[in-house]
């Protein structure tokens, strides 16, 4: 009886150690070592694990080396796709994470990793190059869903190649978010920015083709956070007072 309650002790102690979730312990070693190649290995193969992959942190991870890499040119020929693939597995990390525990901890990268996705957004914003930007912008917000400003520049762009269902659908999805905004307390100085960018390239297009009230209504709705806003309030001005 005292081999059979030890056994049963011992089984249970087995079966909840075998139940634990991973720490991945190993990813954080490669990435500290900056040996991201064989991170990525590793993370990929969390990822193909049927009893790991539906966990966030391995994409984290993968997202995090990818990232790295794409900063660095002797990746560049071997890993050309880094920082997209950066975005992608950042993207299925924030799905994959059901109580918000990764993005809580990892918010300064999730942060870093916008604010270079913005900064190649508003380079092809100056060139004009629409066709690429529709699909970072949808990837920008694979990785941040809550960002309301990628609706309005997604809608802009989507009425510049033409697409304009998509472009209704587009903004409607951000109209419906803004509407709902209580308050900005949480809001980064990227998620402003983008905000900023969508709304006055939105705009711009609703001037272009003379719908100058549709412009000012959305202007309207967010000059509450922009008053010190020196870019936004001048854009505000020349199209509210202005002739438009």
């Amino acid at each position: 009886m005292k081999n059979l309650f030890l056994f049963l002790i011992l089984t249970t102690f087995a079966f909840n150690a075998n139940t634990q979730p991973p720490y991945y312990d190993d990813l954080l070693i490669y990435y500290a070592d900056g040996n991201y190649e064989k991170l990525i290995s590793k993370a990929e193969k969390y990822m193909g694990n049927d009893d790991t992959k539906n966990d966030p942190w391995p994409y984290l991870y993968s997202s995090k080396a990818n990232f790295e890499m794409s900063k660095d040119q002797q990746y560049e020929e071997d890993f050309p796709k880094a920082f997209n693939d950066a975005i992608g597995d950042a993207g299925k990390a924030i799905k994959k994470d059901k109580t918000g525990e990764v993005y809580d901890r990892e918010k300064a990268y999730f942060t870093e990793l916008k604010e270079y996705i913005v900064e190649e957004i508003k380079n092809m914003v100056d060139i004009e190059d629409y066709s690429r930007l529709r699909g970072k912008v949808m990837k920008l917000q694979r990785m941040d869903p809550t960002d309301i400003g990628s609706y309005y520049l997604l809608a802009a762009c989507q009425y510049q190649i033409k697409d304009k269902g998509g472009a209704k659908i587009s903004f409607n999805k951000g109209q419906e978010k803004l509407d709902l905004v209580e308050s900005v307390e949480d809001w980064r100085d990227i998620d402003f920015e983008m905000m900023r960018l969508g709304v006055i390239e939105y705009c711009n297009y609703m001037v272009q083709n003379r719908l100058c009230d549709n412009a000012k209504k959305l202007l309207n709705q967010v000059k509450q956070w922009y008053e010190d806003d020196e870019i936004f309030m001048n854009y505000y001005d020349d199209v509210v007072n202005g002739g438009c």
